[in-house]
This record gives structure tokens, C-alpha cells and sequence, in this order.
């Protein structure tokens, strides 16, 4: 009997810590979107809800009571893009290791020397790193160039000349896969609302997806890194480089370059 009992309390004890796990990681990758103002908009509703019900005004009742009874298909049309990426990412845990397309270091500093050069030059570029969660939606859509980077191609391709310029590079391992790629613009959030068009599409894409997204600026210069739905920005060669070398050392499980 007691046994059984304490069976039980282990049980429920897991329960409640997966569930807790399961609501802070649902915390964590709404963190900083509009899908946190939507949660507060649907918890408003349902206090609402109660409220109406305990003060018997029918009329609200029912109204609110329809549409929370559909509040499931509710919650898959308006975070539709959320549950998209949160599949995606659930789609990247291995039991088998991952297959991460990582420049090898001498082609992250010539995309680096490039990266700076454009700066100087006030090329816009978008250069988007395809990683575990391939990039192919994005790649039909664009130009198939399939050839090692170079400097040379690339200024090539986002020269204003070139009539792929506007879009971005994609980047499979030590090539440009495919240019002239026209990327989604996500909806404004808290972090895209200073942003221009250029870079509003790239942090789409980098938060959508796994992919490493570097942007360089055609109005001031700036070179900004996307990753994650985290946001750096690099002031000089050295700070792209690092930054880079330990994003992409973090997926080896290197360490990190100091």
C-alpha cells in the first residue's frame, strides 16, 4: 500500500515537472514576439469569461463561451508561424547527431573579408548560413549558382548591376548554393520595428529557422549578425570572425573562441 502510494507521488511529482518544463520552454521561445501579446489577449478573455459567468450577464457568456469552445483552432490559426518553428526545432533533436553545413575557417574569413569590404563599398548583402533545418523552400526560389565562395562572386552577385542583387546568398557549407533569393517579411515585432526591409527579412529567416543570417547595411555599412532571434552586431573583421567561429563551434561542441 505504501508502495503504491509513493509510486504514485513519484509519478505525479514527473508530471509536474515535465509540464513545467513543457510551459517554460513555451515561455522562452515566445520571449520578446507578438505571440506574448496574443497569450496575454486570450488569458484577458477567459478571466473575462469567469467574470461574466459569476455575474450572470448571458449574453457575454455565450458570446465568449462560443469562441472559447473553439479555442483550439483558434490558437492554431493565429500562431500558425510559432507552431511551424517550434516543430521545426523539436525536428532538429538527434538520437544520431546532427548534420550541421559548417564553412570550414578559411571560408569563414574570406566571407568575413567580404563582409567588410561590402561595408566599405555600401554594398547591401544578405548572406544566409543553411544549417540542420535545410533551406531548400528558399533556395527554388532563387538563382542555382552551386560554386565555392569568393569574394569576386559575391560582388559579382550583389553588385547593383547584377540582377540578383536584391535578394539574399544562401550558403551551404563552403558554397553559395543559390542568390537572387527573395526572402519573406515576417510581421512587425518588438525586435524588427528599427529594422529595414533588408534586415527584418533576414532575422525572418534566422528565427524561422536554424540558419545564420549576416546582413551588411547600403545605407551606413553596418554589418549585424542574426541567429536565434538574437541580434549582434560586429564593429570590425575580428568581431564578425569571432562571433561566426563560435556560433558554428558551438554546434561541434568545440569550445568557444575567447
Amino acid at each position: 500500500m505504501m508502495d503504491g502510494l509513493l509510486a504514485i507521488r513519484v509519478i505525479d511529482i514527473l508530471d509536474i515537472v515535465l509540464v513545467s518544463f513543457v510551459i517554460y520552454w513555451i515561455l522562452l521561445f515566445i520571449r520578446g514576439t507578438r505571440a506574448v501579446q496574443i497569450v496575454f489577449g486570450l488569458l484577458i478573455l477567459m478571466v473575462l469569461y469567469v467574470t461574466f459567468k459569476k455575474a450572470e450577464l448571458l449574453t457575454f457568456q455565450w458570446l465568449l463561451g462560443t469562441f472559447l469552445e473553439n479555442l483550439l483552432v483558434v490558437v492554431v490559426v493565429i500562431f500558425q508561424s510559432e507552431i511551424r518553428r517550434a516543430l521545426a526545432k523539436i525536428g532538429q533533436w538527434r538520437l544520431w547527431g546532427t548534420t550541421y553545413f559548417i564553412p570550414d575557417p578559411d571560408v569563414i574569413s574570406e566571407i568575413v573579408k567580404c563582409a567588410f569590404h561590402f561595408s566599405k563599398l555600401r554594398i547591401g548583402a544578405i548572406f544566409l548560413f543553411e544549417r540542420d533545418i535545410g533551406l531548400q523552400d528558399y533556395i527554388e526560389h532563387g538563382k542555382k549558382i552551386d560554386a565555392v565562395f569568393s569574394t569576386e562572386l559575391a560582388e559579382a552577385i550583389f553588385c547593383v548591376n547584377s540582377p540578383i542583387h536584391d535578394g539574399a546568398a544562401v550558403i551551404r557549407g563552403n558554397r553559395i548554393e543559390a542568390a537572387g533569393i527573395i526572402l519573406p517579411i515576417p510581421p512587425p515585432s518588438v525586435e524588427t520595428k528599427w529594422m529595414g526591409t533588408r534586415h527584418r527579412a533576414a532575422f525572418g529567416a534566422s528565427a524561422d529557422t536554424d540558419a545564420v543570417a549576416v546582413v551588411i547595411s547600403e545605407e551606413r555599412g553596418n554589418v549585424t549578425v542574426f541567429h536565434n532571434r538574437v541580434i549582434m552586431r560586429a564593429e570590425s573583421p575580428e568581431e564578425l570572425y569571432h562571433l561566426l567561429g563560435n556560433i558554428f563551434r558551438q554546434e561541434r561542441g568545440q569550445e568557444k573562441i575567447v
